[in-house]
């Protein structure tokens, strides 16, 4: 069982826009058995997209200066689409690998809670249940309002 934060490789990841790519994916959630891993992809294609570190709400995205964490190259984690793969894809898939490199918790923290301002309010219930659940939603919210209250 991997843990979120861990780092795969798709070498022929279909996007739901039909293209297919050669992408890093990050897992967002540690899974039991039974429930679907879920991920976001990469890109070091800047478009125009900012540079500045962490989330950028606007352009639903996470950035990550090369080599603050795993990726060589600037890169932009992509938080417009969670991809579910389910957990017997993942064993077979031979496209699938899953590197030895995992993000620090610092910086998957900072994508999930970027993901949840980005489109929080449009995800699937199980999908939140799956990243936060439902201890964890109480203790940020517990933790938002001691910080509120210094």
């Amino acid at each position: 069982m991997q843990t979120r934060g861990a780092i795969y490789h798709h070498k022929d990841m279909v996007f739901y826009n039909g293209g297919v790519a050669n992408k890093y994916l990050i897992l967002l959630n540690t899974p039991d058995k039974a429930d679907p891993y879920l991920f976001v992809k990469t890109t070091t294609k800047k478009k125009s997209r900012p540079s500045n570190p962490g989330c950028i709400k606007k352009h639903k995205c996470f950035f990550i200066k090369a080599g603050k964490a795993f990726f060589p190259n600037d890169s932009w984690v992509l938080l417009h689409e969670i991809y579910e793969i389910h957990p017997n894809k993942i064993d077979t898939d031979s496209n699938i690998t899953i590197l030895k490199d995992e993000l620090k918790h610092e910086v998957i923290e900072g994508i999930v809670n970027c993901l949840f301002k980005v489109s929080g309010q449009d995800m699937p219930g199980s999908q939140k249940k799956l990243l936060r659940p439902p201890m964890q939603e109480h203790l940020i919210k517990l933790q938002a309002k001691f910080n509120q209250n210094r």
